[in-house]
């Protein structure tokens, strides 16, 4: 049995593939419930229809967005197919194969031909007239005797030459047609012999094209690039190149800041990667790779900025101001590498600042590992407390103190407000209450511990417990800003809340007494309206 007509995939996601075409339609595209899909993202849901007119298979575009070939030529109506067409949606291309109702174009003689060899055949092959009888002396002459009668010369001759004539022309005409005959072959062989060429042609500038949308799919934008050049000067009007050539242009810088960026991260370069990343601008085929390369950079970011940590609790100071001047250049407002930084400043100053031999009576041994501590300096400090724990009780006091500091001061990040409170009690403890630079970093972070408790205290109208945590907030960083404007709201509160007791005490003393208690709960000991809230909670309660 005969082959059935067919569609065979030649290039694209389906390459290889064979569809059977029987009776009927069959529409193509990327929608799964098609008669035939094709998953490939260049090719329209609903993007081409194949049908059976009589005895021919038609192919119609049905509005795709990249448009329809046959043969490399765009198709705007519906159009016949025949054996050995290519059909190009997009990246996809499927091949017509109809065996049995392909045909080969035969030329058909031409009417002059066939015209002169009907006359010639008609000379050939009928008889020539009879001529009439002869009449002599009112007789007519039989044919036989005129047969025997001798023949004129004249006559004779004129036979002749109408004979000699007559196969000339025959002889013509069939020379005629044989080089009419040739040169219908050679024209017919020139035609194949081009229309190959083009085939060729076409195959050469799809397969150039398709080398290049496989180089985009893996990100190749320089090499694409080029070959679509080659395609654009060879076809300037080839579908599709001069879209891709513009996302080319496009996508090349982007490319290049991506791999700068991710060249910096491989060395540690944060400032350089960020910067990269910030001129690299929109994508549309990079965007992915973006936004993986600013995320690699802001966790290599956390990263460093613990190795900071690391670096300044060793005493490796120039080594942390380095990284975290690196890591403020990519985020500016990263707040533990600010923090860190401004630790490293500050030790740095201290070590490069000349220290001023003091006079008079000597120093306690202690004493100047204390001022060793206040300045941050932990490893001096310990060194001199270790030298002189042996003959003073009070080193060794300060020597554990400070141990158990330093253990504490380590695990700032993951401390408590009860560990937060118990490191700045230490800190008090150890410089007599004048603070170290240590304790006002660790105050900063209890700041904002208590400053959350104190928020959501007051937000609860737990008024005693928002004034307490507001208070402990300014301890630990007298310039919290919020703290401060807690504690003047509830000044502020306390005042309306007294005076509206006040008026109630004479006639709703029962409502006037749980005002006055919250007036007493909301302001500071020194506040003159705590003492008089207080004065009438006593009297109320009586």
């Amino acid at each position: 049995m005969a082959a059935s007509p067919r569609l065979i995939c030649v290039a694209g996601p389906k390459s290889g593939e064979e569809f059977s075409l029987q009776d009927g339609e069959y529409v193509i595209g990327r929608a799964a419930d098609n008669p035939i899909c094709i998953p490939d993202t260049s090719v329209s849901r609903k993007h081409v229809m194949v049908r059976k007119a009589g005895a021919t298979w038609m192919v119609s575009d049905l509005g795709s967005g990249n448009g329809t070939l046959v043969n490399g030529e765009a198709i705007g109506e519906e159009t016949p197919l025949a054996n050995g067409d290519v059909i190009t949606l997009g990246d996809t291309e499927l091949r017509f194969e109809d065996v049995v109702n392909s045909t080969l174009m035969v030329a058909a003689p031409s009417r002059g031909r066939t015209a002169s060899a009907s006359s010639a055949s008609t000379s050939r092959g009928s008889s020539p007239a009879r001529p009439p009888p002869r009449v002599e002396g009112g007789r007519v002459r039989s044919a036989r005797s005129t047969a025997m009668a001798p023949q004129d010369p004249e006559v004779l001759r004129k036979k002749m030459r109408l004979k000699l004539l007559a196969g000339g022309v025959v002889v013509v005409l069939f020379a005629g047609l044989g080089i009419a005959r040739m040169r219908m072959v050679k024209e017919q062989e020139e035609i194949l012999a081009q229309k190959g060429q083009q085939e060729s042609v076409r195959k050469e500038l799809s397969t150039i094209f398709q080398d290049a949308k496989n180089l985009v799919r893996e990100g190749k934008w320089v090499e694409a690039k080029a070959k679509l050049e080659e395609l654009s000067t060879t076809a300037p009007d080839y579908p599709g190149v001069k879209d891709y050539l513009q996302h080319a242009e496009r996508e090349i810088p982007v490319q290049g800041r991506l791999m700068d960026a991710r060249a910096a991260l491989a060395k540690n370069e944060l400032g350089k990667a960020s910067a990269a990343l910030s001129k690299a601008g929109e994508s549309q085929f990079l965007y992915e790779q973006v936004n993986a390369a600013k995320r690699e950079l802001s966790e290599l970011a956390d990263k460093r900025t613990r190795e900071a940590r690391t670096a300044m609790d060793t005493g490796q100071i120039d080594s942390a101001k380095a990284i975290t001047d690196d890591v403020i250049k990519a985020f500016p407002e990263h707040r533990d590498a600010k923090l860190i930084n401004e630790q490293a400043v500050q030790a740095i100053t201290v070590r490069d600042t000349p220290r001023v031999i003091p006079t008079g009576p000597a120093p306690k041994p202690w004493e100047p590992a204390v001022e060793r501590f206040r300045d941050g300096d932990m490893s001096g400090a310990v060194a001199i407390l270790n030298a002189c724990m042996s003959k003073n009780p009070q080193c060794k006091k300060l020597l554990a103190q400070m141990s158990e500091f330093s253990t504490l001061y380590k695990r700032l990040e993951d401390l408590d407000a009860k560990g937060l409170q118990k490191l700045l009690a230490l800190d008090k403890d150890i410089t007599d209450g004048r603070t170290s630079k240590m304790a006002r970093n660790a105050g900063t972070r209890a700041a904002t511990i208590f400053y959350k408790s104190a928020s959501s205290a007051k937000a609860a109208g737990q008024w005693a417990r928002a004034m307490e945590f507001a208070r402990r907030t300014l301890q630990a960083d007298p310039g919290h800003a919020g703290a401060a404007n807690i504690i003047s709201e509830l000044k502020t509160k306390g005042r309306e809340l007294y005076l509206l007791a006040y008026s109630l005490k004479d006639g709703s003393p029962e409502d006037a007494l749980p005002k006055f208690k919250d007036v007493v709960a909301m302001t500071p000991p020194d506040d003159e309206y705590h003492e008089k809230a207080k004065s009438w909670v006593e009297k109320l309660s009586r």
